[in-house]
């Protein structure tokens, strides 16, 4: 059944808030998942609040005006296309996609955006292997704790030093 015009804008509206509230884009190929598949991509997705929808190309570049991905190339758009918008963490959709990807030889990325950057869908590890904040987080941590705990030992070690130099003497001296 075709989509009434007020449909079709009710379409763009709701693909361009998504835009405009992600933090990155995936584009996937979405030829020959099934509907158990594309719900279980879906199920994932809701739990790293990562929005999936699948629409009509002509659409998607409507949607996308206006917005940090309008300067997708247009090779991205043929075919059924899936669009996964990360909102919290940048790298949530590349994960996603690609651990899907991996178990399912239909589901094809064909490229990614994040800042108003582009790249190919073969360059999904960049964004994939992004660090959550809370991650990030515990390495920038760590790194501060490291410092830290050198400083501690060696002051440490001065007193304890010390306490075996005292100890040495008295049993050399008897």
């Amino acid at each position: 059944m075709a989509l009434t015009l007020e449909e079709k804008k009710e379409i763009v509206a709701d693909i361009k808030q998504l835009a405009n509230d992600s933090s990155s884009l995936v584009i996937a190929d979405a030829r020959g998942l099934n509907v158990s598949e594309a719900n279980a991509l879906r199920s994932e997705g809701y739990k790293l609040n990562v929005s999936f929808r699948v629409v009509k190309n002509t659409l998607v570049r409507l949607s996308l005006k206006g917005t940090s991905y309008e300067d997708i190339d247009d090779d991205y758009f043929n075919g059924p296309t899936m669009l996964a918008f990360s909102y919290e963490e940048p790298g949530a959709a590349a994960k996603i996609l690609k651990s899907f990807a991996k178990k399912n030889e239909n589901l094809n990325i064909k490229g990614l955006s994040i800042d108003g950057k582009h790249f190919n869908g073969s360059e999904i590890n960049k964004l994939a292997t992004l660090p959550t904040f809370i991650e990030a987080i515990s390495k920038f941590a760590g790194l501060l704790k490291a410092p830290l705990g050198k400083i501690a030992s060696l002051m440490n070690e001065v007193p304890s030093k010390f306490a075996r130099t005292v100890t040495a003497v008295k049993e050399q001296k008897g």
